[in-house]
């Protein structure tokens, strides 16, 4: 997988090691995030939440949505292309 489309999901980090319980959803191309955060997903239904999320206003020093918005429920598919 590469952050080559809307909907990748991948943990957040502050360097090596470093990786937490943090993840974020890319909402465009992000060629420049590979290799450097552990991508693990793909958003593959649900596109509409996606589009609330990138709709939030943030703050600018801390990147945080200014008014909590949370996901309630998520399904896991290990391969959705298997039958």
């Amino acid at each position: 997988l590469t952050h080559n489309e809307r909907g990748m999901v991948s943990m957040a980090n502050s360097g090596p090691n470093t990786n937490g319980s943090q993840f974020f959803f890319t909402y465009a191309a992000q060629p420049a995030l590979d290799l450097k955060y552990t991508l693990f997903g793909q958003v593959i239904d649900g596109f509409e939440a996606l589009d609330e999320l990138e709709k939030l206003t943030v703050n600018p020093k801390t990147y945080r949505p200014v008014v909590e918005k949370k996901i309630n429920s998520v399904t896991i598919h290990a391969n959705p292309l298997a039958g």
